[in-house]
C-alpha cells in the first residue's frame, strides 16, 4: 500500500466517522426533544453515512487478512446500532400499538410522546451511546492497523 492510497483510506475512515457521530447527534436531537426530520437519521444500516464508507471502501479492505476480523467487528455493531434506534425511531414516528384506538385515531401522523415513552428513548439512546463509543473504539483499531501498513 502506497503513502498516498493509506493518506486517502484514513481520510475516508475520518469522514465516516464524522458521519457516524453526526447520526448519533441527531439521534440525541430527537430524544432531548429539539426539530429532526427524521430523514435525516437514516433507520437502516445500509442507508446512513457511515455505511457509505463500511459497504465500499471498507468492503474492499476486508481483503486484507489482517483487517477482516476488525471490520467484520465494525459491521456487526454499526447493525446493533441501527437495531437500537429502530427502537427510538418506533416511538417518535410510528403510533405504538398499545395505545388504544381513540388515542391512535386522535394523534395519527402526530409527534405527540408521553413521558413515559420519552423515558424508554432515553434509555434506548444510553445503549445506543455505549454501542456508538464501542464502535468509536473499533474504528480507532482499524485506524491504527491501516498506519501500521
Amino acid at each position: 500500500m502506497t503513502s498516498h492510497e493509506r493518506s486517502v483510506i484514513l481520510q475516508e475512515l475520518s469522514d465516516a466517522k464524522v458521519a457516524h457521530m453526526r447520526w448519533v447527534k441527531r439521534a440525541d436531537h430527537l430524544i432531548s426533544d429539539l426539530p429532526v426530520d427524521k430523514e435525516f437519521i437514516p433507520l437502516e444500516a445500509t442507508a446512513c453515512g457511515f455505511a457509505q464508507w463500511l459497504y465500499n471502501a471498507g468492503s474492499t479492505l476486508r481483503t486484507k487478512e489482517n483487517l477482516k476480523d476488525l471490520i467484520e467487528q465494525i459491521e456487526f455493531h454499526h447493525d446493533n446500532l441501527h437495531d437500537t434506534y429502530r427502537s427510538i425511531y418506533k416511538i417518535y414516528f410510528i403510533v405504538p400499538e398499545h395505545r388504544s384506538l381513540l388515542h391512535k385515531i386522535m394523534t395519527f401522523n402526530s409527534h405527540d410522546v408521553s413521558n413515559a415513552e420519552k423515558e424508554l428513548a432515553k434509555e434506548h439512546y444510553a445503549m445506543l451511546k455505549k454501542s456508538s463509543e464501542y464502535l468509536l473504539e473499533l474504528i480507532d483499531k482499524f485506524d491504527i492497523q491501516i498506519r501500521k501498513m
